[in-house]
């Protein structure tokens, strides 16, 4: 493992406001995102990651608008050029994507209070560095910050952040840093 001082990105955000009802219909498809969802080593492993003790199509049932936002981290020339080998690449994506969301986290959390009856679906579980108890058949420690992401619940997130963010998904295929990195989130409001 190594430390990446010289890391350099920037946060934007991108934010949409859409019907549930239709947010529902031209997004959810439990299936076929359950079945890309099980292709993933958190599948089973963790309490925000299907395959669920309920129908994750219910989750999202009730509520009246869904405001959908794209945190993208952009990394800067030198940062993406600095990271030479897939090792590095890995460890700054996933330190810049811990850093962000020690943000956004807290804001979501914040807006949900905010909102009466909202609810927020975060990038993923993060709560238990030490790692999650559903691996050892034990209860989630924090149920009541637990909050599942749009895919656990069914949702094509690459298709919303398209359509609704006008923000492609970047995905590395070879090993190096992307340009950006989207964290994609949201609040569903009744």
């Amino acid at each position: 493992m190594f430390t990446f001082a010289n890391m350099n990105y920037t946060l934007t955000t991108s934010e949409a406001a859409i019907a549930a009802d239709e947010f529902i219909a031209r997004y959810r498809d439990v299936e076929r995102m359950d079945a890309l969802c099980g292709k993933c080593p958190s599948y089973g492993n963790s309490w925000g990651c299907p395959p669920h003790a309920f129908d994750p199509a219910t989750v999202s049932n009730g509520f009246k608008t869904v405001k959908l936002m794209g945190t993208t981290i952009e990394f800067d020339e030198a940062t993406r050029t600095g990271c030479t080998t897939p090792e590095m690449s890995r460890t700054v994506a996933t330190q810049a994507m811990q850093e962000a969301w020690e943000t956004i986290l807290p804001e979501l959390y914040e807006l949900e209070r905010q909102v009466p009856g909202s609810r927020c679906f975060t990038f993923r579980c993060h709560l238990c560095p030490k790692g999650c108890t559903r691996p050892e058949g034990k209860p989630c420690r924090h149920p009541e910050l637990l909050r599942y992401s749009l895919e656990a619940v069914g949702f094509d997130v690459t298709a919303a952040t398209r359509d609704l963010l006008g923000i492609d998904l970047e995905w590395s295929n070879d090993g190096r840093l992307t340009k950006h990195i989207t964290l994609v989130t949201a609040l569903f409001c009744r």
